[in-house]
């Protein structure tokens, strides 16, 4: 059974609670004002925006205390021709010293932010080093957006075009559901990628966070507004069995693996999590066997192997507890009793998924009543 009220449910209950989604915009819009307000930083900086699961709304609710983490993008005029990304990093370090001394720590292309309520990653970037290029991605990382702090299912019509504007601001078209513009020519913003210091490497490589977040938007409203909750369901099954799986992959890996296998037209998250399950049991079973690792282009950086750092073991025990999992949600899926088909979804996804009651499951159509209806009062007799 597909079980949609219980499927409500637990994605309800795996989603960032309302406290931790507030503790993620006031942590990441009090450093992005602080960064456009520093002196020695503020001329330097284009704009800011968030990435990452956040944005993207796959992001899952963190166990136990754990802080939600958010990732703030910051986009500046440095040209990486003729700054070294040491020399790009560590200009930032005295404003991180001014504002999170004690709390901040350098990554190898970014700086890890610990606050008591947050944590968050600062990705430093520069535009493109051509004029041309710069000229037209300044305006579109200008936009709302891009600077929007609303995730993909907060806001729905949402494109990746300069002249979107948030949804109560189309009161009109919002009624309707039709958004004003529909995304930009990928012509226009595609060719043209962030570059990110690596210090570890000492050199500058490509990264397109918008191309990732614009794929994801497409692909949920392709896939009936499923993909997203598909995404979080198998993120969860990843958290929740976290001691029979093995470390990796995991995060924006997953992610990408399962919108790899996903099919367009999902009639609902049962049926997708069974076909996307499905899906990679039998697409990589033959790399499974004999190897390689499969290779997954970024969306937006295509020489950018996702699964670059994936071994051959991890990959190995990975494909076989999905293939498993196939077996229990197709299970789950034909079951036609509720009970039955529950308990099976508990077993992929643990307790938060709530067994259907007596009387629960997908039934529709009407039910005989036991006795005449009594009304309680005659106001409108």
């Amino acid at each position: 059974m597909e079980l949609k009220p219980q499927f409500r449910e637990f994605l309800t209950s795996i989603r960032p609670t309302d406290k931790q989604k507030e503790d993620w915009r006031t942590g990441s819009s009090t450093l992005r004002t602080r960064l456009a307000n520093d002196e020695e930083l503020g001329p330097q900086i284009v704009a800011t925006f968030l990435q990452g699961s956040v944005r993207r709304a796959t992001a899952i609710r963190p166990h136990g205390d754990k802080r939600p983490d958010v990732d703030v993008v910051v986009v500046t005029n440095i040209d990486p021709t003729k700054t070294t990304p040491d020399k790009a990093m560590n200009r930032f370090i005295p404003f991180l010293d001014k504002f999170y001394k004690d709390k901040w720590r350098p990554q190898g292309r970014s700086f890890g932010i610990e606050m008591s309520y947050v944590d968050i990653d600062l990705v430093v970037t520069a535009l493109p080093p051509d004029q041309q290029s710069r000229n037209l991605m300044e305006n579109l990382y200008r936009s709302q957006s891009v600077s929007s702090l609303s995730t993909l299912d907060e806001q729905p019509d949402w494109r990746l075009n300069q002249n979107w504007v948030p949804r109560d601001l189309n009161s009109l078209n919002a009624q309707f559901g039709q958004p004003l513009v529909e995304d930009a020519p990928a012509s226009e913003w595609k060719p043209n990628p962030l570059f990110l210091p690596d210090r570890d490497v000492g050199t500058w490589g490509r990264t397109h966070p918008l191309a990732q977040i614009q794929w994801t938007a497409a692909k949920n409203r392709a896939c009936n507004g499923h993909y997203v909750d598909i995404v979080r369901s198998l993120k969860w099954w990843r958290q929740t069995n976290t001691e029979s799986l093995p470390k990796y992959p995991k995060g924006y890996p997953l992610e990408h693996m399962i919108g790899y296998s996903v099919q367009d037209s999902v009639p609902s998250v049962a049926s997708g999590l069974v076909q996307v399950l499905e899906q990679m049991t039998e697409q990589w079973a033959l790399a499974a066997e004999i190897g390689p690792v499969p290779t997954l282009s970024d969306h937006g950086v295509p020489e950018h192997n996702v699964l670059k750092r994936l071994s051959s073991e991890d990959f190995k025990a990975f494909h076989k507890a999905v293939g498993n999992a196939a077996s229990i949600a197709r299970d789950a899926l034909d079951s036609d009793d509720a009970q039955e088909s529950g308990k099976l979804w508990q077993r992929l996804f643990g307790s938060r998924f709530p067994l259907p009651g007596p009387n629960g499951g997908d039934r529709v159509g009407f039910t005989q009543p036991s006795r005449p209806a009594e009304p309680k009062d005659a106001r409108f007799a």
